[in-house]
């Protein structure tokens, strides 16, 4: 579904940072997200820049005034913090947006009347799935951003991490969004110290047995921030995933074996060694078959 979105940017608030990336900025990507074959930005100031969009590839039309005969267009304010999901929804029934405070500045819309809220549509009244916000100043930003980071968990998530291994590695996503370290360095991060976890386990000593997990508890909650800077800044690549994805294997791998080698060197013999050799073997055929599915 391909469809047309035309964005308000009258406010002031349009530059408003959400989590590094101002609320127009962010809604400019949604909406590309959300199908829009055609963006157009109004915005009777001076043009911002849109740096996010701009790398994505995403170049909006840009006007100083709305057009006297826009057509059936999605309308929606500069300002709004939404969700792709729920921009796709309001074009497919063709209605007003609705969140939990009252109606939203987004709808679709078959002419222009003179201002945004006279254009917009009364029904159908479509209720936001999403988080939604009408950001007016730093704390509607700071409110918006809350429910920004709500939305970042991932469907596989297990119970530990959605419960502990990602709100307590949120604060560290939040951290490093205002320096240079990039998603993919943060993977190689938690792979380093998965291995090194590993390591740890071959020792075959109690108290490396005990930093072994430790590190490996650390290494799981720096794996959940690379997701969370990488959604967040909309800096997802191929190579990051694949990254991500090969680091969890590798270490998946050297945890077999270096709790083989461990288990071996603590009770001075027996079939750990070749049991954790198993679970290599093991790890790797499952590994064989995943690529095979991915590629």
């Amino acid at each position: 579904m391909s469809f047309r979105v035309l964005i308000l940017a009258e406010e002031e608030s349009c530059g408003q940072l959400l989590a590094g990336v101002s609320v127009l900025d962010r809604l400019v990507i949604v909406a590309n997200e959300a199908g829009a074959g055609e963006v157009s930005v109004v915005c009777p100031g001076e043009r911002p820049k849109l740096a996010r969009a701009a790398a994505l590839g995403m170049n909006p039309d840009w006007s100083k005034a709305p057009p006297k005969d826009c057509g059936e267009v999605l309308m929606v304010a500069g300002n709004l913090f939404i969700t792709a999901d729920d921009l796709r929804t309001v074009k497919q029934k063709g209605g007003r947006l609705i969140g939990p405070d009252g109606s939203l500045p987004c709808g679709v819309a078959s002419e222009w009347r003179g201002n945004l809220e006279d254009s917009l549509p009364k029904l159908p009244r479509i209720n936001a799935e999403g988080p939604t916000k009408v950001v007016k100043d730093g704390l509607m930003a700071a409110q918006a951003e809350d429910g920004l980071w709500d939305t970042l968990g991932r469907e596989s998530d297990s119970v530990v991490d959605h419960y502990f291994n990602r709100p307590l590695g949120r604060p560290v996503s939040k951290l490093l969004l205002h320096t240079p370290v990039t998603p993919n360095a943060v993977s190689v991060a938690a792979t380093v110290m998965g291995v090194a976890a590993a390591g740890c386990l071959t020792q075959g000593h109690p108290w490396w047995f005990l930093l072994g997990a430790v590190l490996l508890q650390l290494s799981a909650v720096i794996d959940c921030v690379d997701g969370d800077l990488a959604r967040v800044l909309y800096r997802t690549t191929p190579l990051g995933e694949w990254l991500d994805f090969a680091g969890g294997q590798l270490v998946h791998l050297c945890l077999f074996a270096g709790l083989g080698v461990g288990l071996h060197h603590y009770h001075g013999g027996g079939t750990a060694a070749w049991l954790g050799l198993l679970a290599v073997v093991g790890g790797v055929l499952g590994l064989v078959f995943i690529l095979r599915e991915k590629m």
